[in-house]
Parts: structure tokens; C-alpha cells; sequence
């Protein structure tokens, strides 16, 4: 099998890359740690024990929040150097790495490791061309001691923002590259429903006819060393919100909900987006218009400041889920918000008129 052949167009600005695509919404979390294969050689997928550089996926591995189950076109992209260093030390630069059927990974010519040389490698998922918004160009790199720098990051273009290392591996016993990627962002959704107590309710049709999140910043950046797993602290700590960011609006929201639709005592999900880690300000609003009569025609609206909820801050990699009820007397209650990693659970009433 030939090489894989570049899938994407960078521009090489200094030490960082301008990207110009779109990103596709990936809900996934990449795991490439160790493998058993003798190989490097992933670029032909041979068994050959020679010195290529190269990056695999290992077999099944369970870990809250794990899973390497990838789809077909899965890239990411990749930065390396070696020590002592000389004119060729830095072997990776923002080069992509994919996969053509989910399980093999390759990138566009060989690199190989060297004796005598101690490697270090980061990554970023997505690839770095999928990082743009509406044309905007994201600045987006790694510095040889492992410092990730992101610049406009648009959280709105709904990317699943991941880094990974893999540092201080031998060139003297070369082995496939293994990154464990961290996610960069938080998960928040919100679910409306009615309760089972009005099943049955002459008269009560609950309807959601619209929900915008708003009162945050759509873009940021983000600096901090991706020197091993980060925790949450660290993460938290590396996104900022430059002077003069604009914050959404109810009239321009960071998302919305627009379609008139009936609720359920299972939940319709609503809004369901990727955000900034960050502590959970007074201006963040959720803002539901509903009705409940059987014709739908009184409409009402309900806004909810979310430091208002017993909830305090969004940390990367976990899953929020904001639920809240249309009561049979026209009251908005909340439940609990939860916290899980990108999964479901379920919690206590905040009523909300």
C-alpha cells in the first residue's frame, strides 16, 4: 500500500501553523497507547523491526472516558524532537497522522528514530486544518518543551479538542508511538421533559418552541505544557479570554434550540454542546420559550442564570447534563445538574419561575 497522501493544506506561520477547514462535530476520545506489534512501520503496515517512526492503536482498552473506536479519515496532528539536539532534531512538525479504515495510522514520508536520541512527541486532535470558523484562521502549535499554544479557538465550530504526549522515549529501542489524548473542553447539554405524574393530563401538552445558551465567550485561547496527563486544574488554568472578547447574546447565542416540539417524560435533548472550561459566571443564561396548553399558543418564556443551579464550574472531559421539567402549572423545574465522563446520570428538583 502506498504512502497516505496529505489530506489537508497548511500554512507555516514561525513556529505554528495557520489552519483553514472546517471542523465536523467528533464526540470521540482517541487512545493510542502501547502496542504489541514489533513493527513501526505503520505507513505499509509491514512487520519489518526496522527504526521508522510510527503510531498505532492498541487492542480493546476500558478507562472512564476511553475508547479507541475510530472511524475511517480519523487524523490528528503531530509535532516531535529529539535530544541532544542537531540540525534534524525537530522530526514532526504539525505533520497529520490518519487512519484509512480506523485502526491503522500513517503520515506522509518516513521518519526514523535514531540511537543515541531521546524523543519527545505532541499531539492535537483534530487536525490542525479543522480547527477554523466562517474562514477565521486559528493559530495553533507546540513549542519544543511541550507548551501547546491556541490562539481564536472558536468553541462554537463544536471540535472535540484533545492534546497528548508521548515524551522521552529511546531512539535506542525504537516502538509504536503511543498517545493517550486528553480532552480540552467541556461537555454540557441540556434536557427538557414533562413529568409522569401529568401522562395523561387532559388538556397539558408540553412544548418546547425554543432554547438559546448565551452570556459566554464563543472564543478563547490556550497555553500550558502537555508534558504527561494534565489535570483539570491545569486545563482550566490554561484557557483565557482575551480583552475586549465579546460575550453572546440572546439575539446572537453561543447555541440554540428552534423547533417547536412536544416533550416527553424520556427527555428531548436540546442544546448539546462542547465548551470552554472555565467557573460558571452570573451572565450565563439559559433561556426557554414553552408552552403547555393543548393548542400551543400561549407561549411563555422562562430565563435561568446557571450560577443560580447548584453547579460551579465546567471542567474538561466531563459530561454536564442540565434537565429541566414543564410543570403542569406552568413553572420550569430543574433537576440537579449531573456530572458524569460523556455520560448520563440523574439528580434532585430546583423550581424555577
Amino acid at each position: 500500500m502506498p504512502p497516505l497522501k496529505r489530506m489537508q493544506v497548511m500554512k507555516m506561520v514561525g513556529g505554528k501553523v495557520k489552519f483553514i477547514r472546517f471542523c465536523r462535530l467528533a464526540v470521540i476520545v482517541l487512545w493510542l497507547p502501547a502496542c504489541t506489534e514489533t513493527s513501526v512501520d505503520i505507513i505499509n503496515g509491514d512487520v519489518t523491526g526496522d527504526a521508522r517512526i510510527g503510531f498505532g492503536t492498541p487492542g480493546m482498552t476500558r478507562a472512564a472516558g476511553v475508547v479507541n473506536d475510530f472511524t475511517a479519515g480519523s487524523a490528528f496532528s503531530v509535532w516531535g524532537w529529539y535530544v541532544p539536539a542537531d540540525a534534524d532534531s525537530e522530526v514532526f512538525r504539525a505533520a497529520t497522522v490518519s487512519t484509512p479504515d480506523g485502526s491503522t495510522w500513517g503520515y506522509e514520508g518516513t521518519r526514523y528514530w535514531k540511537a543515541g536520541r531521546t524523543y519527545s512527541f505532541y499531539a492535537l486532535y483534530p487536525t490542525s486544518g479543522e480547527l477554523t470558523s466562517d474562514g477565521a484562521v486559528v493559530s495553533a502549535g507546540y513549542e519544543a518543551d511541550g507548551t501547546l499554544s491556541l490562539e481564536g479557538f472558536d468553541a462554537t465550530v463544536g471540535c472535540d479538542l484533545m492534546a497528548a504526549s508521548a515524551r522521552d522515549m529511546s531512539g535506542d529501542t525504537p516502538e509504536i508511538v503511543p498517545l493517550g489524548f486528553k480532552h480540552l473542553l467541556a461537555r454540557v447539554e441540556f434536557v427538557g421533559k414533562r413529568s409522569v405524574a401529568t401522562e395523561g393530563l387532559e388538556g397539558f401538552v408540553p412544548r418546547i418552541h425554543s432554547v438559546r445558551l448565551y452570556g459566554m465567550y464563543k472564543s478563547g485561547n490556550f497555553s500550558a505544557k502537555v508534558t504527561g496527563v494534565m489535570d483539570n486544574a491545569e486545563i482550566l488554568a490554561g484557557w483565557s479570554f482575551p480583552d475586549g472578547s465579546l460575550r453572546t447574546t440572546s439575539e446572537h447565542p453561543f447555541a440554540s434550540y428552534d423547533k417547536v416540539q412536544e416533550v416527553t417524560t424520556d427527555g428531548v435533548s436540546t442544546v448539546d454542546v462542547l465548551l470552554f472550561p472555565q467557573n460558571i459566571d452570573r451572565e450565563y443564561c439559559l433561556e426557554v420559550t414553552y408552552s403547555s396548553d393543548e393548542a400551543g399558543h400561549d407561549v411563555r418564556r422562562s430565563e435561568v442564570y446557571l450560577a443560580s443551579l447548584p453547579l460551579a464550574v465546567w471542567e474538561a472531559g466531563k459530561h454536564y447534563r442540565y434537565t429541566f421539567t414543564i410543570s403542569d402549572n406552568d413553572r420550569i423545574l430543574f433537576d440537579t445538574p449531573t456530572v458524569n465522563a460523556w455520560t448520563e446520570a440523574v439528580g434532585g428538583i430546583i423550581i424555577v419561575d
